[in-house]
């Protein structure tokens, strides 16, 4: 069981009002305390069986009538008793039953107490723990995708089989060393060192899907930059459907960036507006710029928006993300003018935000692009930093098993490879301590 015996309680869906409420219940007095609520005796609840009851308050008024489940330990989400209880949606109905269960002597639940008990009780294993908070908030239906898979356990079956490679491979090392009298020293060398080679590869492959599920859960951050009065806000007002952004003949007019969420090919989209690029003396416009220069930092992806009409010299921002180059105002270019554009840059695109032309276009190349960034053979990913942290500590042990220096050393091989295990072993939670637990789980919503 786990670290404690108290008997604990929150609401698990959403607060507000709705058509039902869930209220849950976990601990050796749930099974109790909904006997109480609806004056059943606790024997006619079966395991998993759903009951419409009506629930009472201490002086026998009826409070609601709900859809009531109970859930015997070990088999459930806590791994505890478990009662759930779908009342109507109002918050007066959820409080009532609130200060019923205050009563009855329970607890409210501390953030993420639900979750953190099922891994404490073996339900999950850590990384599954993290899907689920990966889960909740996801910004895309990939992201939920790749939580949902994390959650099932595949990350942590891909986890669990490369350690027992490992485990393996350190096996034959403690033999050679400990007991075998035969001198197969070089064998053995050959057999780990391809157990290590194989397993480098698929670490990297894990460590490189970090970024690639960070853009899933948490959105893609798209700047649209380039000088004033190229069109930068009537493309976010054309891409977010309706007028965010002011748009003014005058140069300068957006100062500060403004952004807009938005979904492309079911990638959450976070879309920022950012202040025109140029030489001015002013001191707002100058901070606007400063903020567009961040935001280029920061950006998955930029709108690098041209005006063609314009024989001013434009500047061109160097950077290493990824960068589509528009030419806005096509609806004013003459035929030969869009041919030598597109002869000069085959990679840009041409549009005209003002009336939508090439703005489909535009989304369709956003979404290759981000698809090529996230896309992988296997569906497996990373989706904490936490995860990743580990992940290169076991790489960089099985770099330190392979190096020159050792390759010959089976006693440095070994210490190597039970330092990479070690971290195998904080990756799952088997070797975690109070506090990077507390940190994973207050993060959590009080119902999980």
């Amino acid at each position: 069981m786990g670290e404690n015996s108290r008997t604990y309680y929150a609401m698990s869906s959403a607060p507000g009002r709705s058509a039902t409420s869930t209220i849950r219940i976990s601990g050796d007095r749930s099974l109790d305390s909904l006997s109480k609520l609806t004056k059943i005796n606790s024997n006619n609840f079966i395991h998993g069986k759903t009951f419409v009851c009506h629930i009472y308050n201490k002086t026998n008024i009826l409070i609601d009538e709900s859809v009531v489940v109970y859930y015997r330990s070990p088999n459930s989400y806590t791994g505890e008793d478990v009662v759930e209880i779908h009342t109507h949606g109002n918050p007066l109905v959820v409080q009532a039953v609130f200060d019923e269960l205050d009563s009855f002597g329970l607890n409210i639940a501390e953030p993420g107490e639900f979750t953190r008990n099922a891994y404490l009780n073996n339900k999950i294993d850590l990384i599954q723990a993290e899907a689920v908070f990966s889960l909740i908030n996801a910004q895309s239906n990939r992201g939920v995708e790749l939580s949902l898979t994390n959650t099932a356990g595949k990350l942590s079956t891909h986890i669990k089989t490369l350690r027992t490679s490992l485990i393996s491979a350190l096996s034959y090392l403690e033999y050679e060393l400990d007991i075998s009298e035969l001198d197969n020293h070089t064998k053995t060398i050959k057999m780990v060192s391809k157990e290590i080679k194989k397993n480098k590869k698929i670490v990297k492959k894990l460590i490189r899907s970090y970024s690639a599920s960070k853009l899933l859960q948490e959105g893609i951050r798209i700047a649209i930059i380039g000088p004033p009065n190229v069109g930068k806000s009537t493309l976010f007002n054309a891409l977010l459907g309706h007028d965010r952004a002011i748009i003014s003949d005058r140069p300068g007019t957006t100062r500060d960036f403004i952004d807009g969420t938005i979904q492309i090919a079911n990638y959450s989209i976070i879309l920022v507006d950012t202040a025109g690029l140029r030489k001015t003396k002013k001191t707002i416009e100058k901070e606007g710029i400063n903020k567009t220069k961040l935001e280029v930092e920061t950006a998955d992806l930029i709108y690098q928006i041209l005006d063609p009409t314009t024989k001013k010299t434009t500047e061109i921002l160097s950077t290493s993300v990824p960068t589509i180059t528009i030419y806005n105002k096509l609806d004013l270019l003459s035929k030969q003018q869009k041919k030598v554009l597109i002869k000069t840059n085959k990679q840009a695109l041409l549009l005209s935000a003002k009336f939508g032309t090439g703005v489909d276009t535009l989304r369709q190349k956003t979404a290759n692009i981000i698809k090529s960034s996230t896309i992988q053979k296997e569906s497996i990913y990373l989706t904490t930093k936490r995860q990743h942290t580990i992940l290169l500590k076991v790489l960089r042990a099985l770099k330190s098993a392979s190096n020159t220096a050792t390759q010959n050393e089976l006693d440095l091989i070994s210490i190597h490879l039970k330092e990479a295990i070690e971290q195998f072993d904080w990756l799952v939670g088997k070797t975690t301590p109070d506090d990077i637990l507390n940190t994973i789980f207050s993060q959590f919503c009080v119902g999980k």
